[in-house]
């Protein structure tokens, strides 16, 4: 609140050794009502609110006795009985010999000075109070007195004992040793530098030793010897540990504790900054665990792997890493560790595992295949990862519980894929990304209902890029997200188009492939609600579609990110259904709206086993109970499709109907499969489509 000061008007008036009022000027007038011929000759009784005299005569008596002029603050009556608080000023009046003969009196009308000041002092009373219900101290120090005063929560804050003496040197003392140079360079800067504000968080030690951190605000009022520094003080201790248990959950895996692989990325890639520390990795996969989780189920699974963590661990020296990756995969990394030591230190780590589990009296052993990627010269945290999973792969096709250590193909292999990942990062400013779309098919009309919306790249040198061949560089090296918002948008832009322009299709749907790392990206729902937004369509006809495999870990799904879609009144299909194993718990928890039948299981239909179909009825079974919508996906015979009409599939899409085409030729696909124009479906012989197997890329 600003406070603007009024201005103040004198009046001047005289008086004689009695106290009659003996002159009168127009500003005497102005300030209190009367003329000059009602004032002069009266006393001034007229004006005061006790005794008029005997305060003259004290004036009188303090100027005789040569103390020169005097000034007093107190009340004086108007003419209309309002009252004016004025300071007065007293000089003696001499006749022509030098003998005192009365006194001249300026006074001067503070009333809204005295108001506002005030206003000031019960704004602060507030601005306190407040103050200390909300937590935030209160202080101020003077340059030119050195002085400071400090509010009750101030003190209480910085633990001050009442009456306790102010100083900076005491309460630079009580901050945290780490963080007291720079609250005394910002402190240097305020007086010498010239700045006017910063602000920092730092920490106390309080008297029990423990931490208290305080956001501090300081700001700087006036100039020259009016200077004053104004601090504020907020408690964020709770804040602050909250922060620290966010920042250990995101960077710590739930179940082990352990170091995730977001962590282990930062510790690699500090690591190899360092470019003096001799970096290995060992990358750790427990052999047939899903063997282990169907006989025991995931639950005691769960315990296993966090008794494995918990040998991992003293195998190792002090200064290493150990980490879970996710799953049953785990992740060693060694500093100042030569080469030629790693292989007698991933025997440690086997020898570790070899004794028996006990879990609930049961005895489990388990083996487990070491990759051992020392790290070479331009490696990365991506690249060392992926050379010892490479080389961990190897280990597993050699036959398990086995070590195996990167070689010159592995290197070559990680080499190839740091090009392709350089080459990924320049495609979408290059517009080397394309989409293609597959149609979903209703399968008793033969015409398409949507489309499922497939990236390819255009690679400048390698040609036609599948995902298979760059999503995994996209997901791990982040470019996934800017890449599936481009994805998103385009396929959403390019249906709404189809549905705005094309006859017949103002009811065609948009599935678009989510990867875990967009899941993953607080930011997606955002994403998902700007494109909505941006494109028009009806989020009825969006689909996103989450492979099932993704349901196995819901811990890397934030429930909000679920909840944000659905709020956002997007479609979620669980994509390559019936091979990722997944609860019916889990079901619920995504609230899907369909399932899509893996291609794995429409290829076995058509064939004399009876037993071929078992699965899929299963599927749909489960289906309506939960009332989802069922996808086929794969069909590329005649057979196929006939046997998904006989179980009751509605929907359907491969390469039967088409393989997935670039944008520009669905408007003519549309209209060839419109009902009026769609033929019969060929026979077997005469059909020109494709019948070798066929691999689904997203």
């Amino acid at each position: 609140m600003l406070l603007q000061t009024p201005a103040v008007h004198e009046a001047r008036i005289s008086g004689d050794l009695d106290g009659t009022i003996t002159a009168w000027n127009a500003g005497a007038t102005e300030m209190f009502g009367f003329s000059a011929a009602e004032a002069i000759g009266r006393n001034y009784d007229l004006l005061t609110t006790t005794n008029g005299t005997f305060l003259h005569r004290e004036a009188l008596e303090h100027l005789r006795a040569g103390r020169g002029s005097s000034v007093v603050r107190t009340h004086w009556r108007r003419h209309d009985g309002r009252v004016a608080e004025v300071t007065l000023m007293h000089s003696p009046l001499f006749d022509a010999d030098g003998i005192l003969i009365g006194s001249s009196t300026i006074a001067r009308d503070v009333t809204a000075v005295a108001q506002l000041q005030d206003e000031a002092g019960k704004e602060r009373e507030r601005l306190i109070e407040a103050q200390e219900m909300a937590h935030v101290g209160s202080a101020e120090y003077d340059f030119a007195s050195g002085r400071w005063w400090h509010s009750e929560e101030f003190g209480r804050l910085l633990d001050l004992t009442t009456g306790e003496k102010v100083s900076g040197a005491m309460l630079l003392a009580k901050i945290h040793p780490q963080d007291r140079d720079g609250v005394r360079t910002d402190w240097l800067s305020l007086d010498r530098a010239g700045s006017r504000h910063l602000d920092r968080e730092l920490r106390l030690i309080q008297p029990s030793g423990d931490v208290r951190w305080i956001q501090a605000s300081v700001r700087v009022t006036g100039t020259g010897i009016g200077t004053r520094v104004l601090i504020t003080a907020l408690d964020i201790t709770a804040r602050k540990l909250a922060e620290a248990v966010l920042t250990h959950q995101a960077s710590h895996d739930a179940l082990t504790g352990l170091p995730n692989r977001i962590l282990i990325r930062a510790i690699l890639h500090d690591l190899l900054g360092r470019k003096t520390s001799k970096v290995v990795v060992f990358f750790l996969d427990v052999d047939r665990f899903k063997t282990v989780n169907d006989a025991i189920g995931h639950a005691a699974g769960d315990t296993i792997l966090t008794q494995l963590a918990a040998r991992l661990r003293p195998a190792m020296r002090p200064g290493d890493t150990v980490g879970r990756f996710g799953g049953d995969e785990f992740i060693v990394i060694c500093r100042n560790l030569h080469a030629t030591e790693a292989t007698a230190v991933a025997e440690r780590l086997r020898t570790a595992v070899k004794e028996a589990f006990t879990l609930d009296g049961r005895r489990i052993f388990l083996n487990i295949s070491i990759g051992i990627a020392p790290a070479g010269p331009g490696d990365t945290a991506e690249t060392i990862l992926d050379a010892a999973d490479m080389a961990m792969y190897q280990a597993k096709n050699a036959g398990g519980d086995r070590i195996a250590v990167r070689d010159s193909r592995t290197q070559a292999a990680a080499t190839a894929r740091l090009n392709l990942e350089s080459d990924l990062r320049l495609a979408l400013d290059r517009n080397e990304l394309r989409l293609h779309y597959q149609p979903v098919i209703n399968l008793k009309t033969g015409t398409p209902v949507g489309f499922e919306a497939l990236l390819r790249w255009e690679h400048p040198t390698q040609g036609l890029l599948q995902p298979a061949s760059f999503i995994s560089l996209a997901e791990d090296s982040g470019l996934i997200v800017p890449i599936g918002s481009w994805v998103l948008n385009q396929a959403l832009q390019q249906t709404q188009q189809w549905r705005n322009t094309l006859p017949g299709a103002k009811d065609l749907t948009i599935s678009v492939n989510v990867s875990v790392r967009q899941l993953q990206d607080l930011r997606f729902v955002d994403t998902v609600r700007d494109a909505l937004l941006t494109t028009g369509i009806s989020p009825a006809a969006v689909t996103l579609e989450i492979t099932e495999s993704l349901l196995m870990d819901q811990s890397e799904l934030p429930t909000a990110i679920i909840q944000g879609l659905h709020a956002c009144g997007v479609g979620l299909a669980i994509d390559d259904f019936g091979t990722g194993y997944s609860s019916l718990s889990q079901l619920r928890w995504l609230s899907a709206h369909t399932l899509k039948i893996d291609r794995s299981f429409v290829a076995e239909l058509g064939y004399k086993d009876p037993n071929s179909a078992s699965i899929i009825q299963l599927i749909l079974g489960m289906a309506r109970v939960l009332n989802l919508s069922v996808i086929a996906e794969g069909v590329e015979t005649p057979a196929q499709l006939s046997e998904l009409r006989r179980l009751g599939v509605r929907h359907a899409q491969g390469y039967l109907w088409s393989a997935p085409l670039p944008g520009h030729e669905i408007p003519q696909q549309i209209q060839t499969n419109a009902p009026e124009r769609r033929r019969a479906t060929p026979s077997p012989a005469e059909s020109p489509i494709r019948t070798e197997p066929i691999t689904h890329l997203h």
